[in-house]
């Protein structure tokens, strides 16, 4: 730039109309226009449904294209990609898909809180399912999804002491189930998840939460078996602990990817001595989504966003 010259900025505005919608019980402020509630199915041809669209697979490109620079990863046993560069694992799996109605953390402040996508939207519905698998006697994501929203909780824990599991049953609104998530043949207090749903006469899971110390991989695992198996859940929101295989990391981020999951939040758990172990410990949360884009729920539950699935 020449001495004297001015940098030229180039500012895009965007407007958005904010009217008051009857639902027939009152008026709310939706930030929507009539004709957004009578053609609600044409979210995806909007200019922010585009451009999220087109953000979210320039981002996989880039990771893909940063995957194949990388060569085969499978035999790495810790989270870098290649010594002496400041890239991992997770880089590959970056947050590019963007909540279009809100994210929050629901649970306590630290260790234990999980980024939750449409709160306020997609969990206002009566009999709402969120499925908690483990606990260790943390119940703060529990407490706060059941004083924000009327779903129905179910907390999955074969762990705890007889006290822990007692404070955890005396919670109102809660349902609490000593069985842990797994193959019965390897523990009789474990089952799968196609087996407690069909138990419970549960089809479809609102937000599957997983926090059970490295057992998630071979969960993940279980759930795609096959080439065609497929979760039945809107949300999942997991801890990865990176266990020194490589390859079931990258499998099982492929098989997620492949149902159609995409990555709305990540955030390394550095709650130990000097942080490090937020190289090996992440959060990760996922939202299923349709090829057009939208959030994958059996229930419509605003006319913002349509079901996409």
């Amino acid at each position: 730039m020449s001495h004297g010259a001015l940098p030229l900025v180039i500012i895009v505005s965007v407007a958005v109309s904010t009217v008051s919608a009857s639902n027939g019980a009152g008026s709310a402020s939706l930030g929507i226009s009539p004709k957004r509630q009578t053609h609600a199915n044409d979210y995806h041809t909007t200019p922010i449904g585009i451009y999220t669209e087109n953000v979210y697979w320039n981002s996989r490109k880039r990771s893909d294209e940063l995957r194949a620079k990388r060569g085969a990863l499978e035999s790495l046993t810790s989270t870098s990609l290649q010594e002496g560069v400041s890239e991992r694992v997770w880089d590959l799996f970056y947050p590019d898909y963007n909540c279009p109605l809100v994210k929050e953390r629901v649970g306590r402040i630290g260790d234990g809180g999980k980024w939750v996508c449409g709160l306020g939207f997609f969990l206002q519905r009566p009999h709402c399912l969120v499925y908690s698998l483990g606990s260790a006697g943390d119940t703060s994501f529990e407490e706060n999804i059941l004083s924000k929203t009327p779903c129905e909780v179910h907390t999955f824990d074969h762990t705890l002491t007889p006290d822990v599991q007692e404070a955890v049953e005396s919670m109102q609104g809660l349902t609490f189930h000593p069985i842990g998530i797994g193959s019965s043949s390897q523990n009789a207090r474990l089952q799968q998840l196609h087996q407690i749903m069909s138990n419970l006469g549960h089809q479809w899971i609102d937000i599957l939460k997983i926090d059970i110390e490295g057992a998630e991989w071979e969960v993940f695992n279980d759930l795609y078996a096959q080439p065609s198996s497929t979760l039945s859940a809107t949300q999942v929101l997991v801890e990865f602990h990176f266990q020194g295989n490589m390859t079931v990391v990258l499998q099982t981020f492929d098989r997620l990817l492949a149902d159609n999951y995409r990555v709305f939040a990540v955030e390394p758990n550095y709650y130990c001595q000097e942080g490090c172990c937020a190289r090996d410990l992440l959060e990760f949360a996922f939202v299923k989504v349709s090829a057009r884009g939208e959030i994958c729920t059996p229930h419509v539950h605003s006319s913002l966003l349509p079901p996409g699935c």
